[in-house]
């Protein structure tokens, strides 16, 4: 899965738990596991008001083989 066709189906309309808001900055993230042998994409949405960051998976990186 590309970062593209990920944050594509990333369109649901977030509410921030915290506050509330629905205003959200979007970046790209990865999350290596505790040895840097596996990688997952993430998609971040960034709470504009209170700046909870929220994680959404965007498929494994080239290094996850299982």
């Amino acid at each position: 899965m590309t970062w593209e066709n990920a944050e594509e189906t990333a369109k649901p309309v977030l509410k921030c738990p915290l506050c509330g808001s629905t205003e959200f900055d979007r970046q790209q993230g990865r999350m290596d596991s505790r040895w840097g042998i596996t990688s997952h994409k993430l998609v971040l949405q960034i709470c504009r008001r209170c700046g909870l960051v929220l994680q959404f998976s965007a498929g494994r990186g080239i290094w996850d083989f299982d």
